[in-house]
């Protein structure tokens, strides 16, 4: 056979040759990657080699993008971090994607290796190793690696040792009498053995064959289905200086309060976790004391003049981190800049506990499913933001309320998916009334649910009602002022209304609350019509490009950034953007325009204009639908 593998094969076949002969990952011992061909694939840098072994240990091999930075760039801005990943990732690519079936995917926010195409000496050990312990389990874990200056990968890399040495030595039993193993945690904390579902996770490798196992753990929580909960401890204060402890304790504390609006996420008492103190226990204990699912600790430093904060979430199942976090406090603390640290945090772990939570229902499937397990799987789906995606969310919010018709949890989610079909379709006034209606139910089953409130204010935006839906914006954002979405969507009714400059600061605070969102493409597109409005095209062409990158099929930011390159002398450049909307949205029409509701229609003419300058005057029309097209 020749050393390359001839990139025309079909995809089955190649498949069945990897099969037989696989990439090879050592782990235990020295790093070693060997491709089909039987070569030794060469990572000449460190943090290139981190980075496949971090992927490789993943428990489905996939990590989020942010929690690679953060191991590897922590002490790095984000941008900076953000910058130096994507330059990492783009050199392995180039090592490792030498099939037409890639072995290593990289997606908006997060990262995958193909553990059907990589055979890891570590996971494969754990798989055999009470056979033969001493044999399997052979070789240091990354023998003689680190990374000095990268705090987050070394303690990835202590924590994986410390497993290692763990399973040779043997572990006792746990309280269920089951021996405990050490878990290679995924990108969510949920482990190989709280994914019941063989067929969901032979689905998940392309060649059939599920990975082997990774070193895992007994779930030790006596109800995986039941509601989340989060536990706060005391913020230990490790800057030396004993007049730092009202700061640390403080942090927590004003966390704790905030936290507790998220009224989807019940959050353990003061008084329960802090008698616990910040000492470095087992996750697991503290689990299994508070009765929590999640567990939040905080670590406050002084480095010279300079004070960092870090946080980790831990899941109690598994103690393994789904989450860390490394933040530079500026001097002077001023309670101005602590509210927006905590908010900034409280954002964070909502979207963190969220999605693990969401990949914990997709993976069981019990037998039969309750309210909580319905939910959480209708928001799975509902965040591929795909139309048949939501077909399904909304199915299983329609079995959740029937099984609950008044679970406040329930009806939110049937209106957050009722608002995504609306969007998408150009609902009618009678489906946004509908939407209305749920929203109506959400607050009167939770009035402090500031969710409800920002549906019910979309809608009456939807119905060019302004004042009406400020107010219960505004209202969502008093309930809870972490709600990035709330945020955005009030700058975006400050738009319709004809108010662009009002509309940038909370725009702005949305993205500061929540910059990795899976909905911050909306935040851009509003950003980007806020500055169009206002005549500041090169901001608005910006920030369009900035939404278009993150969502290349979102319309309404495509025509934004057509109107700002035809208004300022570059209609080739709007003539091509065209181009590219059409492709991506071909039923594209001027409807799609005339639906959104300004109260100004003047402000949709002026988009409209811009188009057909970009098109230079030329409109097509068939059944009365008036589409764009070329000149």
């Amino acid at each position: 056979m020749k050393n390359d593998i001839v990139p025309a094969f079909a995809d089955g076949f190649l498949r069945k040759m990897i099969r037989e002969r696989p990439f090879a990952l050592d782990l235990l011992g020295p790093f070693r990657i060997i491709g089909p061909d039987g070569r030794r694939i060469e990572i000449t840098s460190k943090k290139g080699i981190a980075l496949v072994a971090m992927l490789a240990m993943a428990s489905e091999g996939e990590r989020t993008r942010s929690w690679l930075q953060d191991k590897l760039w922590g002490e790095r801005q984000r941008a900076q971090a953000q910058g130096s990943l994507r330059r990492e990732l783009t050199a392995l690519r180039r090592c490792l994607n030498i099939l037409p079936t890639h072995l290593l995917i990289c997606e908006h926010d997060r990262v995958r290796l193909d553990l059907g195409l990589i055979k890891v000496d570590a996971r494969t050990a754990a798989a055999h190793a009470d056979a033969d312990r001493g044999s399997m389990l052979s070789g240091e874990f990354l023998e003689g690696f680190d990374i000095a200056g990268a705090d987050g990968f070394e303690e990835w890399l202590r924590e994986q040792r410390r497993a290692l040495e763990v399973q040779r030595a043997g572990l006792p039993a746990s309280p269920s009498g089951q021996p405990l193993r050490v878990i290679a945690a995924s990108a969510t904390g949920v482990s190989d053995t709280e994914r019941p579902d063989p067929a969901g996770a032979a689905a998940a490798t392309s060649g059939g064959e599920r990975p082997a196992a990774a070193l895992s753990v007994p779930d030790l929580v006596a109800d995986p289905g039941a509601p989340p909960s989060l536990a706060v401890l005391p913020f230990a204060n490790l800057t030396g200086e004993p007049d730092n402890d009202y700061l640390a304790e403080g942090i927590s504390e004003d966390l704790i309060d905030r936290l507790s609006r998220l009224r989807w996420l019940p959050v353990i008492a003061r008084s329960s976790s802090f008698l616990f103190g910040a000492a470095n226990t087992d996750p697991r204990a503290f689990g299994r004391s508070l009765g929590a699912k999640y567990l939040l600790e905080g670590r406050l430093r002084r480095v010279v003049d300079r004070f960092w904060l870090s946080i980790s979430l831990s899941d109690t199942a598994t103690g393994y981190t789904l989450s860390s976090q490394r933040i530079e406090l500026s001097l002077p603390h001023s309670r101005d800049t602590l509210d927006q640290l905590v908010a900034e945090l409280v954002t964070l772990l909502d979207a963190r506990i969220d999605y693990a939570e969401q990949t914990r229902a997709r993976n069981r499937r019990p037998d039969r499913p309750d309210v909580n397990d319905l939910i959480w799987r209708g928001r799975w789906h509902l965040n591929k933001l795909t139309r048949e995606d939501a077909d399904i969310a909304r199915r299983l919010f329609d079995d959740a309320l029937q099984l609950d018709p008044n679970s406040s949890e329930a009806l939110i989610q049937a209106t957050t998916c009722l608002n995504y079909a609306i969007w998408t379709q150009r609902g009618s006034a009678n489906e946004i009334s509908e939407m209305r209606r749920l929203a109506q139910r959400a607050i009167i089953a939770d009035p402090d649910d500031g969710r409800g409130h920002m549906q019910a204010g979309i809608a009456e935006m939807w119905l060019r009602q302004p004042v009406r839906a400020r107010a219960l914006l505004q209202q969502a954002i008093a309930l809870n002022p972490s709600l990035a979405m709330a945020h955005a969507q009030l700058g975006c009714c400050y738009n319709l209304a004809g108010e662009p400059e009002r509309a940038i600061a909370p725009l702005k605070a949305a993205l500061r609350l929540s910059p990795n969102d899976v909905h911050i493409f909306f935040t851009f597109g509003e950003l980007a019509v806020a500055h169009g409005m206002l005549g500041q095209w090169h901001e608005a062409a910006e920030h369009a490009d900035q939404s278009v990158v993150r969502r290349p099929g979102y319309w309404y930011a495509q025509v934004i950034k057509i109107n700002a390159l035809a208004r300022t002398g570059n209609p080739t450049a709007a003539a091509l953007t065209l181009g590219e909307l059409m492709a991506a949205k071909p039923d594209f029409s001027e409807k799609f325009l005339t639906w959104l509701p300004f109260v100004d229609r003047t402000w949709v003419d002026g988009l409209i204009d811009g188009l057909r300058i970009a098109s230079s005057n030329r409109i097509s029309r068939s059944n009365d639908d008036a589409k764009v097209v070329l000149g």
